[in-house]
């Protein structure tokens, strides 16, 4: 059964199904010019680590035509909901080279998928942050605290997130439910004013205060929980925001600004790093089981395509195209090609976007130095580079094609099932997944 997005008026009446497709739409919102932002299964893809399809932010119209995808993401976006500004606010979960279970945090966007950027809690390993909702009158969000890896049904504390401070400065979260972490039992809340929340508990629907009262309002007889409570109350229309890109576009544009400016730039000396790696985040289209099968054996649950370099400035400045609508990250490269700094997040550009950054892995809340403004930007002042593939040499690397060729040149003749010099064979027989080289190298050691 796939589930489709139906609407209805607020007293039951004009039922009507607005998608009709094999492919699972759900959480939905409405945009501020009547469009409608959801997640869906149909960016094709599956969770790297679980037998799941992953579901991603698209968009259609009031009909269910138009649908376009707005987000590149290989693993789950959840729960979006519109901001004041206009901005589509939504619960982001990647693990790009640091851990498949640790980062689901929230991130914003416009409405056309253009620029996509951290909104709280991307440096932090754990918790959940899901079912985000701005609180009127006020600068706060009302979200649910999932513990660890997330509870079904979206369930932890209730708590209020302000990211004033910055999108990884705790001063800026609050708790207002009490309990032990990991038996919350709250989901789905949903402010009333500045100062009182609906919030769902199993089979409850409670009224809540930011003091932490909580008083029940319902108790549901039924064998069924209660969910999403959804205050039917009149609130200002959110921005809209102008569409920043262009569809006939296939690339986009990054500017950094400086690439040493930046947490963890220690021991980095100006004028060091010479180039940007430019590497695409590939999407799993099938899976096994829970598994890295045919990826890796405990190493990366991802394969990344290396597309190539680009010159980083003098001034720490660069300017370049990337394919749009791929996620992508970048590597600072010194004068001999060895990594400086590794992005362990992706990013993305949409057809047309130009998409600026203050430097290498800067504070969100930082803006750029007027020294380094854009009519002093090097880089600015050229065409954007691009992409400087590596002639000759494969763009994802596959342990038997391009490995095993120099093993079985200057190894196998003293490593194999005859001789096993060493009690090592480097042969490309297959057992049950992997070769025996692939296996010797990567799990005996």
């Amino acid at each position: 059964t796939d589930y489709n997005l139906y609407e209805m008026q607020i007293d039951g009446t004009g039922f009507r199904r607005i998608t009709d497709a094999p492919f699972d739409d759900y959480e939905a919102t409405y945009l501020p010019d009547d469009d409608i932002v959801f997640v869906s299964t149909r960016s094709k893809r599956w969770v790297g680590c679980w037998m799941t399809q992953v579901g991603t932010l698209f968009r259609c119209d009031r009909n269910g035509r138009n649908i376009r995808p707005l987000s590149v993401n290989l693993e789950h976006d959840n729960t979006p909901a519109v901001l004041p500004d206009g901005r589509i606010l939504y619960t982001r979960w990647e693990y790009v080279d640091r851990s498949q279970v640790g980062y689901h945090q929230l991130w914003t966007m416009n409405p056309d998928g253009t620029n996509v950027a951290a909104y709280f809690g991307n440096q932090a390993h754990y918790p959940l942050y899901i079912e985000p909702a701005p609180i009127p009158g006020t600068d706060k969000l009302l979200l649910i605290n999932s513990p660890g890896h997330g509870r079904s049904d979206h369930r932890g504390h209730v708590c209020t997130i302000e990211a004033k401070y910055g999108p990884d400065d705790m001063r800026g979260y609050h708790r207002i439910t009490q309990g032990p972490e990991w038996k919350a039992p709250y989901n789905d809340p949903a402010p009333i004013g500045a100062d009182h929340f609906l919030v769902a508990s199993f089979k409850q629907l409670l009224l809540g205060t930011h003091s932490g009262e909580l008083t029940p309002v319902l108790a549901y007889k039924g064998e069924a929980n209660v969910h999403e409570p959804i205050p039917v109350m009149p609130r200002p229309r959110e921005r809209v925001i102008t569409e920043r890109g262009n569809e006939s576009e296939p690339m986009g544009r990054v500017v950094l600004a400086d690439v040493y400016t930046g947490r963890s730039m220690e021991g980095i000396e100006r004028g060091q790093i010479k180039e940007l790696l430019v590497l695409e985040a590939l999407p799993k289209p099938v899976n096994f089981s829970g598994g890295m099968d045919l990826t890796s054996w405990l190493g990366t649950f991802m394969l990344e395509r290396v597309l190539g370099t680009v010159p980083v400035e003098p001034d720490g400045s660069a300017y370049f195209e990337v394919p749009a609508g791929r996620p992508v990250l970048f590597v600072a490269l010194d004068a001999d090609g060895m990594s400086v700094k590794r992005m362990q997040s992706f990013t993305n550009v949409m057809p047309g976007e130009t998409l600026g950054c203050v430097g290498c892995h800067e504070q969100r809340a930082q803006s750029p130095a007027s020294s380094a403004g854009p009519n002093t930007l090097i880089a600015l002042k050229r065409e954007p580079s691009r992409i400087k593939p590596f002639d000759g040499l494969p763009d994802v690397i596959d342990f038997r094609e391009h490995v095993q060729p120099v093993l079985d040149e200057h190894c196998v003749s003293c490593h194999n099932f005859q001789d096993r010099a060493g009690r090592v064979s480097l042969t490309d027989d297959l057992g049950y997944c992997w070769s025996i080289a692939y296996y010797t190298l990567l799990a005996t050691n």
